[in-house]
């Protein structure tokens, strides 16, 4: 037993030596300002990932790309590239600028993680600027170009989230 604790206490001693006298303080602060540093660049780069979409100040535009990104597994078949261009010249009205806009809206949904992440990014934006009319209509529109090749159980679901974040009722 005595061995023991002369083994703990000497132990004990070098680990205090190396905390006071050989930086072992100084290391453990600077591991500290690592992991700070890192926790910084992850933000850093998490918030430049998704500026592009924080960017999108126009409902019509945020719609455009909440459509291009339903089919998100695939790129939009050309059927539904059309069916988003129609609604697009229909209801949104961009007649003479609709192939910048439509350029815009494929930039922006290709920095999109995800539909879930667009609607996340979206939903204050349609809350704050659309109707309840309108809200539904959108989620109508997106319903239908998920429609246009089959919804698959994640476009479904994705629709749900769409209707959950922007407080419309299932119908």
């Amino acid at each position: 037993m005595p061995i023991v604790a002369v083994i703990v206490m000497t132990l004990v001693f070098w680990a205090i030596y190396w905390f006071v006298r050989m930086g072992g303080i100084q290391h453990m602060h600077a591991r500290a300002a690592q992991r700070k540093d890192e926790a910084r660049r992850a933000r850093s780069r998490e918030s430049d990932r998704t500026a592009q979409l924080r960017a999108v100040d126009d409902p019509r535009e945020a719609a455009i790309v909440l459509m291009l990104l339903i089919p998100r597994g695939q790129d939009p078949t050309p059927q539904q590239v059309a069916a988003i261009e129609k609604k697009a010249v229909d209801t949104f009205e961009f007649h003479s600028d609709l192939l910048e806009r439509m350029t815009q809206a494929r930039f922006v949904a290709s920095r999109a993680e995800s539909f879930q992440q667009a609607t996340t990014l979206f939903s204050n934006l349609f809350i704050k600027r659309l109707t309840a009319a309108e809200r539904r209509d959108l989620v109508a529109m997106v319903e239908d170009v998920a429609r246009l090749d089959g919804p698959t159980p994640a476009q479904i679901e994705a629709v749900t989230l769409l209707k959950q974040r922007l407080d419309v009722a299932a119908a």
